[in-house]
């Protein structure tokens, strides 16, 4: 058998390293196929299942096979619209790499099932010399290896339309087959008519014909398929009779082969459907007592409902499942269980299990263990079955509790077996040795002995006996401990200890104790040695076979809730956790087995992904813990905070008493003590390799309560910061609450920290930090083209996912601010109570107050924003915050000036003539023209319609930028307040930074310039951190680049001679305010805005647009002048006159120009005129 299994599997046999390659590729397909369908791109699913509203808008560019048919239809009508056009580029940008790699998986099915075929026809063809497929599957090792390779492409496709439905696979497909084309992809035809929808959804009822018709499309070859289905009808063919040779353990030991027979059978079904002696035998040899299993890594699989379709399968099954059949199985089960339960508890008795009763109890503890797995297998299994008569009585008898408790009592009662005989293997040599020269030596010394010689011996010399002994001492020392000659050995103990027993008749023996003792020490060293020669390498083996959990992998997340019951009911159990952790590390050995045989270069990729599954397991089953600690801790939280008072530094004594609040203090030392002991049982547990990955018991611990405070973190968030009305009190009253919650979080992860030795205000700022950053990136996928989503964020986590909750609308108000998350939340109420339509803002109070224009009746003054507003909010969500919503307007900024470029290419070209003709009309700027109230007028009614999108544009940009200033000036007076050291070496640093970009500019070879392309990161990393301490302007960052724009300077010109007349100087807030309650506009907002878009342009504009209003100043003066007799009248200053100065004063304050810029173009005495020069 050896001799074959090498000449198979042997390097030098094409034919053998061929189909292990083959089955290798298919387990690692499978992984991979498993690995994507956890990271289905959210656009692909049902608009139901869709959580982020900003995938649903793809829906129109997203199509399935139908497009095939005429896509040049399809096509046109995206290139008719424009916003179908920039919907479809987006798509391709967000999600052409991850198509990319559904693709490639989608392929390698096809060419896996096309490389199979191929090798059944060169088996077939003779192209193996000397290999046939019936001689093949006569190989051990070559039967396995077919019928694996054809089992793995069945399970791909089950897998793959399970995982996968059809609807998703046809339009990612067709998604792709637009952007690259089918020149690029080359097997499209083929990756088309294998991923075409069948019709299937999971979890519905499935289709006629399902999935024998998803088979059919590119089917083996049926005489391979026929040849494969009879072998394992047949044969035991991973020779499992020595793991489980009971009778009673059948379907436990044809278990593999019988799942592998389910999926293979859908090539070939007319043998469900019409061949019913066939199926009958398959049943009554597979299926006798069971009939729900386990597929490929745990799927689950009830036959009585898969085969329901299928006439000869039904029949053949119906037959054996009957309910009181049923009944019987359950309860011979039942008993099993509870035999298995008993036995358990007496060999885990501290003290049982030593290496003496081990070795004297082997068969007893194996036949103990396979009772073990195979009642816990058909248990688990049957548990799980579709029909509601057979379930119930399944469920009649045993409480998953009980279940969970074999399942411990089992892993653990394995994992001490299995350390034992390993240590027995590693140390046989060795206790061989050892035993083998001390019995050596009684022989030799009871030899002397009967030479009469020795020291205070009175026997007479006995040559006979001394012969013998002699003889006996050589025989011992000659004795082999190789396997191959082990029966031989142990015969031979045995002869030796039957004759050591008969020497005893010898009166010389008989009459001498001494002698007697010698001989019982030597015939127990002799018995040792046999239980030594016993201990062979394939118990390991059998071991690993009999505790294999592979099959309940899916399964185990049913009982999630009964571990965490018995966590939290006591939580040392914890310790026995461990030996089950590592009997599920069994799901390792279905895939890894062929490819570590081959060496396959995909080896760690597989592992990994495994490995990473159970950790994930682990994690789940463990975060009890962090939610019960966290549940302790808010009790403990709400008595510091809400009973015990504060002791003072000096009180009498009378009070102490008072003070002292002992049942206060008793109950928080109870529920300490409580935290410490859920803690301890994790803490406990020893470090444990679960695949490739060390799962070390404090990270998990720490990781557990990282997740619960993630949660926590984000839940608050979401609860408090989703605001209905958005007035201002319900804004200040939610960050009120979150301030107030966040606040008791943080104080119970320092509560924490002492117990368990973690850091806990480092965690907490960390996930803090995290899930602000998260939801500020998700929220910035609003204005970014490229887009971040969780499977490429670097702020989400599997170990610790940051949960998305969804926004959901006030019908009530009816309020939609598009808003993806509390971040977006924030920045909507922030924009509410500062909107430019309803507030003025006061630059000496920094602030935004609700006041009644002029037109209005007259009411007071009300803050609706300001310095305390903002106060709040940094004391609700942090500095982390605060900087996030910077960012998020950052964003919104930028989007506002792509929005501008956009408006000004579709809407203002057009008028690119008009602007030219007033462009001459004004030139030169320095003079005055004749006429300028008609040329003015006459060019304002041209334009009307460009103003009002041209005003919101502008005002949403002001205001962004007069709220980024106050979160830097915020930024920036924490910075001062809590890192003064890092606020003066930041600003030292970065004015000799600049000093450093200037010398270069005046001397490049003597100051290299810090170019960030050349991988110098000093630039970025200052900008940064200089950005977080609040150390910048935003009013003076350029945000976008582009051409110059032909006819901008007039286009402001003219929007400012629209809008200026609409304002008033108000000198109680210092600024420009609306004169009517109707015009949507303030001041300062349409001078920031205004003054932030000229700074995307070259300094030009600005001087353009200056002289324009210097010049517009100057006519007006002129016309006043001469419509007015001097000798009768003062003059009045026009309004629209003095609104231009004072824009012109602030625009100059806001856009850093000194005043002389605004004298090129407006004498001084003319603001002095007006008396608001400085």
């Amino acid at each position: 058998y050896t001799l074959k299994k090498m000449d198979f599997l042997g390097a030098e046999n094409i034919c053998g390293q061929n189909a292990l390659r083959l089955t290798s590729r298919g387990s690692a397909i499978i992984a991979e196929l498993l690995r994507m369908s956890d990271n289905i791109p959210e656009v692909f699913l049902p608009q139901e299942q869709i959580k982020d509203p900003e995938q649903l808008r793809y829906a129109p560019v997203l199509f399935d096979f139908h497009y095939l048919r005429e896509p040049e239809e399809y096509e046109k009508k995206i290139n008719d619209s424009l916003q179908l056009l920039d919907l479809d580029q987006d798509f391709q940008e967000n999600h052409g790499d991850i198509l990319e790699r559904f693709y490639s998986i989608f392929e390698s099915i096809w060419k896996y099932q096309n490389d199979l075929a191929k090798y059944v026809d060169d088996v077939n063809n003779g192209f193996y010399i000397q290999h046939s497929l019936d001689n093949i599957l006569q190989d051990t090792e070559g039967k396995q290896l077919l019928c694996e390779a054809l089992y793995l492409y069945g399970v791909m496709l089950l897998t793959m339309e399970e995982r996968i439905p059809g609807y998703i696979r046809e339009r990612m497909l067709v998604a792709l087959y637009r952007q690259f084309g089918q020149a690029t992809l080359v097997n499209i035809d083929e990756v088309c008519k294998l991923c075409r929808n069948t019709g299937y959804i999971p979890g519905v009822k499935k289709p006629k014909n399902h999935p024998e018709a998803l088979f059919s499309r590119f089917a083996p070859d049926p005489e391979f398929v026929r040849l494969v289905i009879g072998r394992l009808q047949t044969d035991d063919i991973y020779l499992m009779a020595n793991s489980f040779p009971n009778p009673d353990h059948r379907s436990t030991r044809l278990a593999g082969q019988a799942s592998m027979l389910y999926v293979i059978l859908f090539f070939s079904p007319q043998i469900l459907s019409k061949q019913k002696a066939t199926m009958r035998e398959i049943v009554d040899k597979h299926f006798n007592d069971n009939w729900v299993i386990a597929t490929y890594m745990g799927k689950v699989v009830d036959l009585s409902v898969e085969w329901a379709p299928y006439p000869a399968a039904k029949a053949a099954l119906d037959n054996v499942l009957t309910s009181s059949f049923v009944q019987q199985l359950n309860d011979a089960n039942t008993r099993m269980c509870r035999t298995a339960l008993e036995d358990l508890k007496k060999f885990l008795v501290e003290g049982v299990l030593t290496q003496e009763y081990l070795l004297d109890n082997m068969n007893l503890l194996m036949n103990c263990m396979r009772g073990c797995n195979v009642s816990l297998r058909w248990r688990l299994m049957h548990r799980r079955t579709e029909v509601e008569a057979l379930r119930k009585i399944v469920y009649s008898t045993m409480p998953a509790e009980d279940i969970v408790t074999l399942l411990l009592n089992t892993s653990q009662l394995e994992y001490i077996l299995k350390e034992m005989i390993q240590e027995l293997l590693d140390t046989k040599d060795s206790a061989w040795s050892a035993g083998k020269e001390a019995a050596a030596e009684r022989m030799t010394e009871l030899s002397e002995y009967f030479t009469g010689e020795k020291a205070l011996t009175r026997v007479k010399r006995d040559d006979h006996m001394i012969r013998w002994f002699a003889g006996l001492a050589e025989q011992v020392r000659g004795l082999d401990l190789e396997e191959e000659h082990a029966t031989a050995t142990g015969r031979k103990i045995q002869g030796i200890i039957a004759a050591l027993e008969d020497v005893e008749q010898f009166e010389a023996v008989d009459t001498n104790l001494q002698i007697k003792s010698y001989l019982n020490e030597a015939r127990d060293i002799f018995r040792q040695m046999i239980r030594t020669v016993n201990i062979k390498n394939e118990m390991m083996h059998v071991l690993e076979n009999i505790s294999d959990l592979s099959y309940a992998w899916e399964t185990l997340d049913d009982y999630l809730q009964v571990f965490h019951n018995r966590i939290r009911d006591d939580p040392t159990s914890v310790v026995l956790l461990r030996a089950t952790f590592l009997k599920t590390a069994s799901i390792l050995d279905v895939p890894l087995v062929r490819i570590m045989l081959i060496d396959s270069p995909d080896e760690v990729s597989v592992a990994e992904y495994y490995s990473s599954e159970l950790v994930e397991f682990v994690r789940k089953v463990l975060e009890i813990i962090p939610k019960s600690v966290f549940e302790v801790l808010s009790k403990i939280v709400t008595i510091q905070t809400h009973q015990l008072m504060d002791i003072p530094i000096r009180f009498e004594a009378k009070d102490l008493k008072d003070y002292a609040q002992l049942d206060d203090r008793l109950e928080m030392a109870k529920l300490t003590h409580q935290v410490s002991v859920f803690t301890e049982g994790v803490l406990v547990m020893e470090k444990t390799l679960l695949g490739v990955i060390q799962v070390d018991p404090r990270q998990i611990l720490e990781e557990g309560l990282r997740r619960e405070l993630v949660r926590q973190i984000a839940k608050a968030m979401h609860v408090n910061l989703s605001f209905h009305s958005f007035n201002g009190e319900e804004v200040k009253n939610s960050l009120s609450s979150l301030a107030h919650t966040l606040d008791g979080l943080k104080k119970s992860i320092e509560y924490l920290q002492d117990y368990i030795s973690i850091a806990g205000l480092k965690i907490y700022q960390q996930e803090l930090s995290r899930v602000v950053n998260y939801n500020t990136e998700q929220e910035a996928n609003r204005y970014l083209k490229k887009k971040t989503f969780d499977s490429t964020s670097r702020f989400q986590s599997r170990a610790i996912p940051i949960p998305r909750y969804q926004i959901t609308v006030d019908k009530s108000t009816g309020i939609n601010t598009g808003a993806v998350n509390f971040m977006g939340q924030v920045m909507s109420a922030i924009l509410h109570v500062t909107d430019t339509t309803r507030t003025v803002y006061a630059p000496e109070s920094s602030a935004w107050f609700i006041s009644p224009a002029p037109d209005q009746k007259q009411g007071p003054v009300v803050e609706s924003c300001g310095i305390r507003t903002f106060a709040l909010l940094e004391k609700a969500i942090g500095v982390i915050g605060i900087r996030g919503l910077d960012r998020l307007l950052a964003f919104r900024c930028v989007y506002e000036f792509n929005s501008f470029l956009k408006f000004y290419v579709a809407d203002v070209n057009p008028f690119r003539t008009l602007l030219e003709q007033v462009r001459e009309a004004l030139f030169p700027e320095y003079r005055t023209i004749s006429n300028p109230g008609k040329v003015y007028s006459n060019a304002m009614k041209k334009v009307e319609k460009l103003m009002l999108p041209l005003l919101k544009i502008i005002r949403r940009i002001g205001q962004t930028q007069l709220v980024r200033r106050q979160i830097a000036n915020l930024l920036q007076f924490e910075c001062q307040l809590d890192a003064f050291q890092l606020y003066q070496s930041l600003g030292a640093f970065d004015r000799g930074l600049m000093n450093d970009v200037r010398n270069h500019y005046r001397n490049p070879d003597k100051y290299p310039y810090p170019d960030p392309a050349t991988g110098n990161p000093l630039l970025f990393e200052t900008t940064a951190l200089l950005e977080a301490c609040g150390m910048d302007d935003p009013l003076h960052k350029i945000y976008v680049t582009c051409n110059p724009l032909e006819g901008l300077p007039q286009l402001l010109f003219l929007f400012l001679l629209t809008y200026l007349p609409k304002f008033e100087y108000d000198s109680n807030f210092g600024a420009l305010v609306r004169t009517k309650e109707k015009y949507p506009v303030d001041g300062f907002p349409m001078v920031a805005g205004l003054s932030c878009l000229l700074k995307q342009f070259h300094p030009s504009t600005t001087k353009q647009l200056l002289s324009y209003l210097g010049q517009f100043v100057k006519c007006s003066l002129q016309t006043a002048l001469q419509d007015c007799d001097t000798s009768s009248k003062t003059v009045d200053t026009p309004k629209e006159v003095v609104n231009t100065l004072i824009f012109m004063d602030q625009l100059c304050q806001y856009a850093g120009m000194p005043r002389s810029v605004v004298y090129a173009f407006v004498p001084p005495y003319i603001f002095d005129s007006i008396k608001i020069s400085k």
